[in-house]
């Protein structure tokens, strides 16, 4: 027995999961809201936006905001997912869903094609499935239930669980299961470097690439052919590279750039476009992101391979002075791996007060103490280029906070993105700032950082190597509880215990604004902001 769920799309915009017994206050609301309709949307027109770098344009092998927002107009998923969490019908028409939750199948729009003019069939969709599964930095967190993938015929895919995941219909947007030609990647070569992740792009959703220069930038045109009737409005999306916080803040305030999601404003340069007429800040829009800023140590080698020198160094960050007085109010302290909007995070989670009296002693006794050079250690402390505005008045704290320890860091900043992401996806550190996304379902953006089997040389993986069976045995629990209540109980230990052990050093959760100008209609709000697809944006003459 199965339950179908055949939704119709909407003429306008993105198609959105109305349940049946919602349709007639659905329907009230749209009367109700008659009067002050929206104006009709124009087509054509060129958006500035920017981007700060990357180095593949193909999320199915890489995670993060630089290849996601492309990469998400670049390439359909599935499915969409709205403000409120619900799925919606994307480049799968319907689905139905066994009782069991253990069958899906898929219905494809029929005619839709890749960039190329190729057919977009079962057997490529089944393909991109098995890609992220292997490639992506927690494919296998959010796939690994999957035991086959069929392909019945060239409309049809069927994908068949071993358990029931709670979580799946979440990770079917194009930002974490793209869908690729296979009659392009399927060519044997290493899918994680393919070439055509750079060059001759070839995607299947509303935005080609026109142009694509590492140091220059981006430059996106309107799919013609897009399988969504009279999508998208814009002509083109126009990215070039810039990496600078302040020259971004500038050009939004110049006109320069019209759209700036994952703006990565100080608090300084907020409050100074806040009082700008013609634009708008806006943290809304982030809301299934959850972004939260850690110290990652690689604890293989000593000295944080020693819990107690970590929990020591805990006590030595005072996140509240960080939010209130470095990010001046903007930011919130981090209460550990999941985002405090989370909701699956916990209240009452234990914590390291800050106390740098303890946290001395407390290295005295884990066999550190201050040597006749006056130091009890020293580490290189890695910090990237991206998210500047909240990794560098972190990492110059966390210094500052360890001399108190007398302990020496050294700061080691980046080059740029690549060569971060070799360093640490390469093991080859002792310290950096990190950052990820927790995503609306734990499954996809918290269990890659604790698996034992995730520990990979890809960023955003394992890459500290944490490993523990209890840890994998609570994860492996919670990813196919169907419960509410009981899964909420799960997760709530699972961030105890990361908290206990110490994996990361919680810092204050990330200010993440979105900002554009009163040209901009329809910006991306939904609960992945800017990682959506922008098909339904416009511009106003």
């Amino acid at each position: 027995m199965t339950r179908p769920i055949r939704l119709t799309r909407p003429p306008m915009r993105g198609a959105r999961l109305v349940r049946p017994w919602a349709a007639s206050c659905a329907a009230l609301a749209l009367l109700a809201a008659a009067p002050a309709a929206a104006q009709e949307p124009v087509r054509g027109g060129e958006l500035n936006t920017f981007t700060s770098g990357y180095r593949t344009l193909n999320p199915g092998v890489q995670s993060g905001a630089a290849t996601g927002v492309p990469g998400s107009q670049i390439f359909a998923g599935l499915a969409l997912v709205g403000a409120d969490y619900s799925v919606a019908p994307y480049l799968a028409e319907s689905w139905e869903v066994s009782d069991d939750a253990l069958t899906y199948t898929f219905h494809l729009v029929p005619g839709a094609t890749f960039h190329d003019g190729e057919p977009i069939e079962a057997e490529d969709v089944a393909f991109s499935l098995e890609t992220v599964k292997a490639n992506h930095p927690f494919g296998g967190a959010m796939f690994g239930q999957v035991e086959t993938v069929e392909t019945p015929d060239p409309q049809t895919v069927v994908i068949r669980l071993a358990q029931p995941v709670p979580g799946l219909l979440l990770s079917l947007q194009p930002l974490l299961l793209p869908i690729l030609p296979k009659h392009v990647y399927g060519d044997g070569q290493e899918l994680r470097s393919h070439p055509r992740n750079m060059e001759d792009v070839v995607g299947s959703g509303p935005f080609k690439v026109e142009s694509n220069d590492l140091e220059r930038g981006l430059v996106l045109v309107r799919n013609e052919d897009f399988f969504l009737e009279g999508k998208p409005y814009l002509e083109r999306i126009v990215m070039p590279r810039i990496p600078d916080p302040l020259a971004r803040s500038l050009m939004l305030e110049n006109g320069e750039i019209d759209l700036a999601g994952f703006a990565g404003l100080t608090p300084q340069a907020a409050d100074r476009l806040e009082d700008e007429d013609h634009l708008t800040v806006t943290t809304e829009g982030y809301g299934a992101i959850g972004y939260v800023h850690y110290l990652e140590m690689n604890l293989r080698e000593k000295p944080f391979s020693d819990r107690a020198v970590r929990e020591a160094l805990a006590h030595a960050i005072d996140t509240e002075f960080l939010s209130k007085v470095i990010f001046r109010g903007r930011a919130t302290p981090g209460e550990g791996p999941l985002h405090t909007g989370n909701p699956f995070h916990a209240g009452d989670l234990p914590g390291y007060a800050p106390d740098l009296e303890l946290a001395a002693r407390m290295l005295d006794a884990a066999g550190y103490p201050v040597g006749e050079d006056g130091t009890r250690f020293a580490f290189e402390l890695d910090v990237p280029t991206w998210a500047p505005q909240a990794h560098r008045p972190m990492a110059e704290y966390i210094k500052s906070q360890m001399g108190k320890l007398d302990i020496a860091v050294t700061l080691r900043p980046s080059a740029d993105f690549a060569s971060w992401a070799q360093k640490i996806g390469s093991f080859g550190y002792q310290a950096t700032m990190n950052g990820s996304f927790n995503y609306p379902d734990p499954v996809i953006g918290m269990h890659r950082h604790f698996d034992c089997d995730n520990i990979r040389n890809v960023i955003w993986a394992n890459t500290q190597g944490y490993c523990d069976p209890k840890m994998d045995e609570m994860l492996d629990a919670a990813a196919i509880e169907m419960d509410e209540a009981a899964r909420k109980a799960i997760y709530a230990d699972i961030q105890a215990k990361a908290i206990e052990d110490v994996v990361f050093i919680w810092m204050p959760q990330d200010y993440t604004t979105s900002v554009w100008n009163d040209r901009v209609q329809n910006p991306p709000e939904g609960a992945f902001g800017p990682l959506a697809p922008w098909m339904d944006v416009w511009l106003k003459d």
